[in-house]
């Protein structure tokens, strides 16, 4: 439970500012940088049952994301604390006609995170034949697809557009992929796959 305050904490002091600060009738480069973007929230996808984060975004398509996950001690061995830095690049941008519906229908990325957990080792030394998994445990490095649907919120005159947005990541990382590589034939692919879906805010 203790991870889960620590995450929420986090995230209210970074995000409190953004509000705080009057907003200016520039795009979102003129703003300070230390400001995040946007908010997410995201429910599984190997980056915890339960994510938060903030991130910002550079020309509309490139995505830079810090989440902080929680998984409780009711799916799985041991509570653990989830941290990510994910990048997502989304080239295609279709708006539905003169609606506010905007579509995205492709997205790809890559994450680096570490898990924080008292139940976890250093190695996999213990549970496997030495060198049979060479890195630690803690460290995951992954990739995904995926894709949005965008809604533009009201926004005030003479300020950027703010969307509302659902996305869905289907993705894998180095874990999965070297045990499918060792079990070439008995593992179904389905098994290295990860599905999330989330939220995403914009904050100006």
């Amino acid at each position: 439970m203790r991870y889960l305050f620590f995450i929420l904490t986090i995230l209210a002091g970074l995000v409190a500012p953004a509000h705080a600060q009057p907003g200016r009738p520039d795009s979102l480069h003129r703003r300070s940088w230390l400001l995040p973007h946007h908010v997410i929230g995201q429910f599984a996808g190997g980056q915890g049952m339960a994510t938060v984060g903030l991130g910002y975004t550079s020309r509309r398509r490139l995505d830079l994301d810090l989440l902080a996950g929680y998984v409780p001690r009711r799916y799985s061995i041991t509570p653990m604390g989830i941290f990510t830095a994910k990048a997502t690049y989304s080239p295609w941008l279709v708006s539905l006609g003169q609606s506010r519906w905007q579509l995205r229908p492709l997205s790809a990325g890559g994450m680096l995170s570490y898990t924080a957990s008292k139940g976890f080792n250093k190695t996999w030394d213990d549970k496997y034949s030495t060198g049979y998994y060479w890195w630690s445990a803690h460290t995951r490095i992954g990739g995904f697809v995926g894709g949005r649907l965008a809604y533009r919120l009201s926004n005030q005159s003479g300020r950027p557009a703010r969307f509302i947005s659902a996305y869905y990541e289907l993705g894998t990382n180095d874990l999965y992929l070297v045990s499918i590589w060792h079990n070439i034939g008995h593992l179904p692919l389905r098994s290295i796959l990860t599905l999330g879906v989330g939220v995403k805010v914009d904050l100006f």
